[in-house]
């Protein structure tokens, strides 16, 4: 993911769906059309808590697989 810090923090702040983690955490997911690699999909799990802090990051080009844990909200 480097490079794309500007995507990891856009992505957090304004996703398109966001996933039910299984401890707790939230997936945040955004599409972006053009990346460094290609047409992907950016997917940021974090936790919100009293500091809140972002757990990992990753591009998927498939984020139907996540999406099937649960959406708790949708764009």
């Amino acid at each position: 993911m480097a490079g794309n810090m500007d995507k990891i923090i856009e992505t957090v702040n304004a996703p398109d769906c966001l996933i039910k983690g299984l401890k707790g955490e939230l997936l945040a997911i955004k599409h972006y059309p053009q990346t460094n690699i290609s047409n992907k999909h950016c997917v940021v799990v974090y936790k919100e808590d009293n500091a809140g802090f972002i757990i990992t990051a990753f591009m998927t080009s498939k984020p139907e697989t996540i999406k099937n844990r649960g959406v708790l909200w949708r764009k």
